[in-house]
C-alpha cells in the first residue's frame, strides 16, 4: 500500500506516465512493482538462447486477491495488460515502454472477479481460469481447469463486467485430470483457436490439443520438452505459435522454456512439436513462470513478456518478465 505523504507524488507520477485514467470504484488494486535482474552476469555466455533480457519486475500487493496469475495478453497498442488468475480474478494494467520498446512503467491495477453467463461471480471450482487470449475481434477467451471450459468475454470495454460465452470444448474433456486441463490457449492469425492440454495425454503419450474454428473441433498433439509442461501459448504476427514450457525440480528448482511451432504444422491430426528459442534455468531468478504474451513493433522490434505464478504462496515470487526475441542469423 502506499503511504499516504506519497499520494500526492505517486499521482504526479502516474500522470507523468500516462496514466491518467481514472479507476472504476470498487476496483482499483495497489501493487508495487519492483525493477529486479535476472543474474544473467553468473550465467555463463548466452543463456537464453535468442532471447535478451530487456526488464523485469516483481510485483507486490498486500491484497489478499492478488496473486496466481496464469494467463496474459496486452492490448494491441501495447500499452495495457490483461491477466487472469486461478482464483477466478481478471486483473487489468496501464503500461508504459520507452523509446526503445523497453518496459519502464506498471500502473493502475484494476481487479474483480469473471463473471458466468449468468452473470453471477465464479465461485468454487468454476475460478480456476489458466489461460487467456484476445481474439482477432478483441475479443477475450479465457480457458478454465477443474471444470474445464472455453468462455469468450466481450471487447474492452465492457469485457470481463460482462457475461461470457460458452464456446465448444472437446466431448472427452471431462476425462482429464482436475488441474491438467485446457492450460493453454491461443487466437491464430486466421481466426482458429488452438488449445493444449496440461496433462491430458494420448495413449502414445503426447498431450492433447485441439484446433477450434467456429463450431469445428479437430484433434492435434503436442510433444512436450522432457520433464516441462506446456503453460501458455502466444500467437506470432506471422502464424508461427509460441508454447511456453514451465518445470520444476527440487535440485533445480524452476525452469522455462520457449518453442516456436510453424504455422504450416497447425492442420487437423497433426503431431506439434517446437524448435527451441529460449531457456530460462538456474542460476537465473526465474519462477513459475506461467503466462506469455507478444508484442511485435516493426521499429523496436518482437518482445515477448512473461508472467509467473506465485500460487498465493509467501515462498514464491510474482514476475513479469519482458524479452526481446532476436531474429535469426
Amino acid at each position: 500500500m502506499v503511504p499516504a505523504v506519497c499520494a500526492f507524488f505517486g499521482l504526479f507520477f502516474l500522470l507523468s506516465c500516462g496514466f491518467g485514467r481514472v479507476p472504476q470504484p470498487g476496483n482499483d488494486l495497489q501493487v508495487e512493482a519492483i525493477p529486479i535482474e535476472l543474474g544473467l552476469e553468473n550465467a555463463g555466455r548466452n543463456p537464453l538462447g535468442r532471447l535478451t533480457f530487456v526488464s523485469g519486475f516483481e510485483l507486490k500487493s498486500a491484497g489478499s486477491r492478488f496473486g496466481g496469475l496464469s494467463g496474459l495478453a496486452l492490448s494491441p497498442d501495447g500499452a495495457v495488460l490483461h491477466a487472469v488468475s486461478d482464483r477466478g480474478y481478471w486483473l487489468s494494467a496501464v503500461i508504459r515502454h520507452d523509446m526503445e520498446g523497453r518496459l519502464v512503467a506498471i500502473g493502475q491495477w484494476q481487479i474483480g472477479r469473471l463473471l458466468t453467463p449468468e452473470g453471477a461471480p465464479v465461485s468454487g471450482r468454476l475460478t480456476d481460469a489458466e489461460g487467456l487470449t484476445r481474439a482477432g475481434d478483441g475479443s477475450f477467451i479465457v480457458s478454465f481447469e477443474q471444470v474445464h471450459r472455453l468462455w469468450r468475454y466481450p471487447p474492452p470495454p465492457a469485457a470481463f463486467r460482462s457475461r461470457p460465452q460458452a464456446l465448444p470444448a472437446p466431448a472427452d474433456l471431462e476425462k482429464a485430470p482436475n488441474n491438467g486441463g485446457l492450460e493453454a490457449v491461443t487466437a491464430l492469425s486466421d481466426g482458429r483457436l488452438l488449445v493444449i492440454a496440461e496433462q491430458y495425454k494420448n495413449t502414445d503419450g503426447s498431450l492433447k490439443g485441439w484446433l477450434i474454428d467456429r463450431e469445428q473441433l479437430a484433434p492435434v498433439s503436442y510433444i512436450a520438452s522432457d520433464g516441462f509442461r506446456p503453460a501458455d501459448l502466444a500467437t506470432l504476427a506471422n502464424g508461427d505459435v509460441l508454447v511456453l514450457e514451465s518445470s520444476f525440480s527440487w535440485f533445480g528448482g524452476w525452469a522455462a522454456r520457449v518453442q516456436r511451432v510453424s504455422r504450416e504444422s497447425l492442420r487437423p491430426g497433426a503431431r506439434l512439436q517446437g524448435e527451441e528459442i529460449g531457456r530460462l534455468e538456474s542460476p537465473l531468478g526465474v519462477d513459475n513462470l506461467e503466462g506469455i504474451a507478444v508484442r511485435e513493433d516493426p521499429e523496436t522490434g518482437t518482445f515477448l513478456y512473461m508472467v509467473s505464478d506465485n500460487n498465493y504462496s509467501h515462498f514464491q515470487r510474482t514476475l513479469l518478465l519482458q524479452f526481446r526475441l532476436e531474429k535469426e542469423r
